[in-house]
């Protein structure tokens, strides 16, 4: 995890907060082909923060209260970092100078957001729905027509419907 000294540091001094809510810095950085939606929690509330295009990044002070979690932005597939679903923020803090280590700074980390890992099969069910909601006006209709087993069709049109869900929950919330 790389580190940067976060500009905004307040001479070693947190601004009034509420008990226990502590600022910290992120780098939030996309690893991935694809562009995705950042989300943050905070009482339960989902927020989206913004959409990042591939391999972009975005610097962002957020709260150590404040849980992330990002989707695709076309699928709604959620990515992960550090192999996990959901990124907890952690406030980092580093000796501003090696003679006074007890003056310590805020520092920027940066989080790389990367696909979960994925079996053989729910990548290649994903493509498939990717490719079918893309191509076709019915998708479902081609799923039912598939010469394949009942598992898989099922599986596929689970994916139809998340994405689908996805899609309008999404837009909603990107006019807001």
């Amino acid at each position: 995890m790389a580190l940067q000294i976060a500009h905004n540091n307040h001479e070693g001094h947190q601004p009034q907060l509420h008990a226990g809510l502590v600022e910290v810095y992120v780098l939030f950085v996309n690893t991935t082909n694809r562009t995705l939606d950042l989300y943050w929690m905070c009482d339960d509330r989902e927020n989206m923060y913004l959409s990042l295009k591939p391999f972009e990044e975005v610097r962002v002070n957020t709260f150590n209260t404040h849980s992330w979690f990002f989707r695709d932005f076309y699928t709604g597939e959620r990515m992960h970092v550090r192999s996990r679903r959901i990124f907890h923020p952690v406030r980092i803090r580093v000796p501003k100078n090696p003679q006074h280590p007890d003056q310590l700074c805020d520092v920027r980390s940066q989080v790389l957001i990367h696909f979960p890992m994925r079996s053989l099969r729910e990548n290649c069910l994903w493509l498939i729905a990717r490719w079918l909601i893309r191509t076709s006006n019915s998708p479902r209709r081609i799923i039912n027509g598939y010469n394949i087993p009942i598992t898989l069709k099922q599986q596929l049109l689970v994916l139809l419907t998340t994405i689908e869900s996805y899609t309008r929950v999404a837009v909603t919330r990107r006019r807001r």
